[in-house]
């Protein structure tokens, strides 16, 4: 019989669709610790058997990283292979177990900070679970595993960010460069609006989610949701990096009589 090997990862918290569905469940996808050096926290997860036939779980760790174009994709590797993994601060228990037909596992974790953290380490636990099925005398071996992101990030964590390189696209949306000058990784919450001269805001938007990582930049996306009037503008995007910090641009407008934007100061 021959074996095939099919492997299927999620990492949104909810139950696996597919043909893993109802498989495992994970109640927490991501756990956000601000820390100081040398500190020590423990926690713990839960993952559920929603099925019901026994599940077989492994749990181990991996290093992860954004990708370009840094839309939430990432590239999983080795623990311990990431500039900034966090792999040798986490420990777990149970490493292994075997749930129940709808049965639930709890599993404590613990981060051992060192004496000193100067940027934001990262990586995921995952928990994986296989199974065989035989179709039409060919053995299928699933894999399916579901993960839950660590974000271990410093108290005076630097959340420097800049919103550059201002562009015109075709005179139906603008362009910009999200630059993080920063230690920890941010994922921005980017509004725009256009003001009229006088104050009054015409239209009001919010661009596409990105998920920049300290060093990088990635393209934010502000669409002109209808036809701007001969006149003069100011177009402000405001990304919200969360905690009471922002980053601000302000870029002046002007429209001529044939509807042709101008960017006159970014």
């Amino acid at each position: 019989m021959i074996v095939r090997i099919v492997f299927l990862a999620f990492f949104a918290c909810g139950v696996i669709a597919g043909e893993a569905q109802a498989q495992l469940y994970l109640e927490n996808g991501k756990v956000v610790l601000a820390v100081s050096g040398g500190e020590h926290t423990n926690g713990s997860l839960i993952i559920r058997n929603t099925s019901a036939d026994q599940a077989d779980v492994k749990v181990y760790w991996e290093d992860f990283k954004y990708k370009p174009p840094y839309d939430g994709s990432k590239d999983f590797l080795p623990a311990s292979t990431v500039t900034g993994s966090a792999s040798q601060w986490v420990t777990f228990y149970p490493q292994s177990f075997s749930l129940p037909p709808f049965g639930q596992q709890k599993i404590d974790y613990s981060v051992a900070v060192p004496g000193s953290i100067d940027k934001g380490h990262y990586g995921v636990l995952f928990f994986e679970k296989s199974s065989l099925a035989v179709t039409n005398g060919e053995g299928v071996n699933l894999v399916t595993r579901v993960g839950c992101l660590f974000f271990i990030e410093p108290t005076d964590k630097n959340k420097n960010a800049a919103i550059e390189n201002v562009k015109l696209e075709g005179n139906e949306s603008f362009s910009a460069s999200f630059a993080n000058h920063g230690n920890i990784i941010i994922i921005p919450r980017t509004t725009y609006y256009i003001m009229q001269e006088g104050g009054l805001v015409l239209l009001r938007g919010e661009a596409n989610k990105v998920y920049v990582p300290p060093g990088a930049a990635a393209t934010i996306e502000i669409p002109l949701k209808k036809k701007l009037s001969p006149g003069r503008y100011t177009l402000v995007v405001n990304a919200d990096l969360q905690e009471g910090d922002v980053a601000v641009k302000e870029i002046s407008l002007a429209v001529d009589a044939s509807g042709q934007i101008t960017i006159v100061n970014s």
